[in-house]
């Protein structure tokens, strides 16, 4: 069974004011190779420039009582990385400090960026701070002297003494070794490449650093939750941070038709910012899987929220296998009460195959891979998790063709102008109770043109019968000669 995880790909621009310095950054001559290094503070890139104890204590003066160092993220192609976007995720930070014949260290660090991620040999995830960035040069500011070099990320660490009698600053930086076996996102955040150069930043070096924000724009997973306004602590998802639900419709309602559960396949995931033990924000994800209709459709989504829950979103349509969005997107958006938005509109335009109006439902016709959605949505006034509606959800289809909307049997109708805008919950079926939208997890592949669903999945028939009480793990068991293979991987491309 799938149960809900916590994750978080979350952005927190660190709060650094603007003012003015004539402090300058420093380009050091140690590195961060193949996942760790520890790095001499003292020891510029060139001799010449080493910086002083005196120096480091104004850096750490002006940075409000911290050091603050700049990271070339420097990595392999691995999973979504591409020159535009690349990282690592960091495991520890030490500074060591030896002044006056003590010595002082120092653990806590931050970046600007953050996701939940599996260590190497592990699935469960925690969260973990992470470098972004790409190939090619920042526009760092010309007072630092060395504008056009390709630093990235920046990496800040809280020092709450002088630095001004140090004899020796050093810091060790491990990256963590993720579980790439994974896929994504920790594919994203392998070091399997370097070296990473540093160098230590100046205020206003810092400043302009952190809003330019080198490769986070095109970062999995990020885009969206970048949209989020509200301050969050935690992120829960449904059904977890890596599956999605599937939606499975049969759009000729009310007729039963070839019942190839194939005109439209979704899948969806939806999380919840948290604050404490309240919501704040809330985050949709999905693709468009397979479409095998003559038909097009609207998709909608549909959360039972309180009557008092009100606030703004933003809807993001990307291209398939791009983050470039289509026209007309991102768009944005309030609601009030219920969420209920459309989500896909004219499903027959978004998906089809070069050489067919349909799409991934066809033997001998190559796969194609889908549009991809997200919704980032902020809430007026925190709600309580307990008082929004149970996932699934309502995910439901308006066909455009007909005027039907189409949703789970115990949902009912929504929309005022549909042909069937007075259907109550537990309708949505046939006369022999068969249903016309399907939830499924995400290992299901949808079967093939005209196949019926009890044909391509024997134990289906069972299920629906025994009113889901029995066989209820009917999607495992296709006929392989049936289903158009699809796969996960292949549709889940970011």
């Amino acid at each position: 069974m799938m149960k809900p995880i916590f994750t978080v790909c979350l952005f927190m621009l660190a709060a650094i004011s603007k003012g003015y310095t004539a402090e300058q950054s420093i380009l050091l001559k140690d590195t961060v190779f193949q996942g760790s290094g520890s790095i001499d503070l003292f020891k510029a890139r060139q001799q010449k420039n080493n910086p002083s104890a005196a120096s480091l204590e104004a850096l750490r003066v002006e940075n409000n009582n911290a050091l603050v160092l700049a990271v070339d993220v420097n990595e392999a192609a691995n999973g979504t990385e591409k020159a535009a976007s690349q990282g690592v995720a960091i495991e520890s930070v030490i500074l060591t400090v030896e002044s006056g014949g003590n010595t002082f260290t120092f653990t806590e660090f931050s970046t600007p960026t953050q996701c939940l991620l599996a260590k190497t040999g592990e699935t469960d995830r925690t969260l973990f701070y992470t470098l972004i960035g790409r190939t090619g040069s920042s526009s760092l500011t010309p007072n630092s002297g060395w504008q056009g070099t390709s630093y990235d990320a920046v990496l800040t660490i809280p020092v709450d003494m002088s630095l001004e009698n140090a004899k020796s600053v050093v810091v060790d930086i491990t990256f963590l070794e993720t579980n790439t076996s994974l896929g994504d996102p920790e594919a994203f955040y392998d070091f399997t490449a370097g070296p990473e150069d540093l160098a230590l930043l100046s205020q206003i070096d810092a400043v302009t650093l952190t809003e330019e924000a080198p490769g986070q724009d095109e970062a999995p997973l990020v885009i969206t939750q970048n949209q989020i306004g509200n301050e969050t602590d935690s992120w829960v998802y449904y059904p977890s941070s890596a599956e999605y639900y599937v939606a499975a419709y049969e759009d000729n309602y009310p007729v039963k038709s070839d019942y190839d559960f194939n005109d439209l396949v979704i899948g969806y995931r939806v999380g919840y910012g948290m604050t404490g033990q309240q919501v704040t924000s809330l985050i949709v994800y999905g693709y468009m899987i397979a479409r095998g209709s003559s038909f097009t459709h609207d998709w909608h989504l549909h959360i039972g929220l309180p009557d008092t829950a009100s606030g703004t979103g933003t809807l993001n349509l990307f291209k398939p296998d791009s983050t470039e969005q289509e026209s007309g997107y991102p768009q944005t958006f309030s609601q009030a009460g219920s969420f209920d938005k459309r989500l896909l509109q004219g499903t027959k335009t978004l998906m089809n195959s070069p050489s067919s109006e349909f799409a991934n439902t066809e033997t001998n016709v190559d796969l194609v891979k889908g549009h991809k959605f997200s919704v980032a949505f902020d809430f007026d006034a925190p709600i309580e998790l307990s008082s929004i509606s149970l996932p699934p959800y309502d995910p439901y289809l308006f066909v455009q063709n007909t005027g039907y909307e189409i949703h789970l049997p115990e949902h009912a109708s929504r929309l005022g102008t549909s042909v069937n805008n007075a259907e109550a919950a537990g309708g949505f079926k046939n006369e022999q109770g068969y249903p016309f939208a399907i939830i499924i997890p995400e290992d299901w592949e949808p079967p093939l043109e005209r196949e019926d669903l009890g044909g391509a999945y024997s134990t289906f028939l069972g299920f629906v019968t025994s009113n889901g009480e029995q066989q209820d793990n009917w999607y495992t068991a296709p006929s392989q000669n049936k289903i158009k293979q699809i796969g996960k991987a292949f549709w889940k491309w970011d």
